[in-house]
């Protein structure tokens, strides 16, 4: 298998702008496999309590001759995809220590596997290729202060894993991830959506978020077919899903820096936590 180029296109870019739409083009030439990208944005002077920075990405797109959107996600559901779909999250810095830097890494595959000789992101191919990130911290967290986050401390690197010029492969393809419909569950029945029709579908990921609500309490059963369903490839319920792919799944845990008074509730990734290991940086013995 060719050894992959790292092509750091952008690294550390701090952004004036607390929110904005941020958009890079890409070269015009050059075969990617993948498209590494970092934000990372430091906390307020006191702290950032319970403050979740994948919160601040609205979403991350990749566009395609202005108006093909091949990669569409937001922030929580891409970190959360390339965690199922590789068995580990990508690299992270989650904390709530005042002053410090809070950091995650998004990955855009454009293969089946890093160095796919057969699908990939082939820049020649069209006129234009963007990256968009939309990205917010004041509707997130709240106005800049030293509660929430220091103003003007968004910064953002892309990093491009691509095929050396001489071993560039003709792809057949590339494969993308996009959201294709978002909103709020009724209290009770059944959504239906037409799943798109543009491309072929490789798989389809479902993700739901309540704060303080049960597993497989909002969604519990999971069906897809066709004409009507007189023909149903899958019909099943969320929670056998979620046990099969949490089998899949190298790591089961995140790591928090979090900043704590001893009455604090704190909110979490994860839920159904077995166990929780907690070391203090500091630790002020009773007299």
């Amino acid at each position: 298998m060719v050894k992959l180029q790292h092509s750091i296109l952008r690294s550390r870019e701090v952004q004036t702008s607390n929110l904005q739409l941020y958009r890079f083009d890409l070269p015009k030439a050059g075969c990617y496999s993948a498209l590494d990208i970092s934000f990372r944005i430091q906390n307020g002077a006191t702290s950032a309590i319970n403050l979740d920075i994948l919160d601040i990405i609205k979403h991350i797109s990749l566009v395609v001759n202005g108006n093909d959107y091949r990669y569409h996600i937001k922030g929580q559901d891409l970190f959360r995809y390339h965690w199922q779909k590789y068995g580990r999250p990508m690299p992270y810095t989650f904390t709530e220590k005042g002053s410090a830097t809070q950091e995650v890494w998004f990955r855009l595959a454009f293969g089946r596997f890093l160095g796919d000789p057969q699908f990939g992101l082939d820049l020649s191919r069209f006129a234009n290729v963007q990256v968009q990130i939309d990205y917010d911290a004041v509707a997130a967290w709240g106005a800049a202060a030293a509660g929430t986050f220091t103003t003007g401390t968004c910064a953002i690197t892309l990093v491009a894993h691509e095929f050396p010029r001489a071993s560039r492969p003709s792809f057949r393809g590339m494969i993308g991830v996009r959201e294709f419909w978002t909103g709020t569950t009724a209290a009770s029945g059944t959504i239906e959506e037409n799943l798109p029709t543009a491309n072929m579908i490789l798989a389809v990921g479902v993700s739901c978020l309540e704060d303080g609500v049960a597993e497989a309490t909002d969604i519990t059963d999971i069906k897809i077919g066709k004409d009507n369903y007189n023909v149903v490839w899958i019909d099943g319920k969320w929670y056998l899903y979620q046990d099969l792919i949490n089998n899949e799944l190298d790591v089961r845990e995140e790591h928090y820096d979090l900043y704590v008074a001893s009455t604090q509730v704190k909110d979490t990734h994860l839920a159904n936590i077995k166990s929780a290991v907690v070391t203090p940086r500091v630790h002020t013995v009773p007299t």
